[in-house]
Order: structure tokens, then sequence, then C-alpha cells
């Protein structure tokens, strides 16, 4: 069974640090914006 992940999370929780591709093809984690605000936004269309 897939975690559970809630909808939202308060502002200063820490989460898991992961790799994405950005939208000019470089590799980001959240560890490199650590100690600036960081809004991520997953979507999907199918």
């Amino acid at each position: 069974m897939p975690a559970r992940i809630p909808a939202s999370v308060s502002e200063g929780t820490q989460i898991p640090d992961f790799q994405l591709r950005s939208v000019t093809g470089e590799m980001v984690r959240p560890s490199d914006y650590r100690g600036k605000r960081l809004v991520i936004f997953f979507w999907a269309s199918w």
C-alpha cells in the first residue's frame, strides 16, 4: 500500500529530499533551496 501523503502540509514541515527535472532540464532537489520558501506543484494530465 502506498504511503498516505496529505494534500497540504504546514509551513515549516520538513519534506524528504528527492530529485526532479526542472522545466529547463536541470536536476533539482528541495535541499537546493534550503533556507528559502519553496512551493512545489505536482500535476498530471491523463
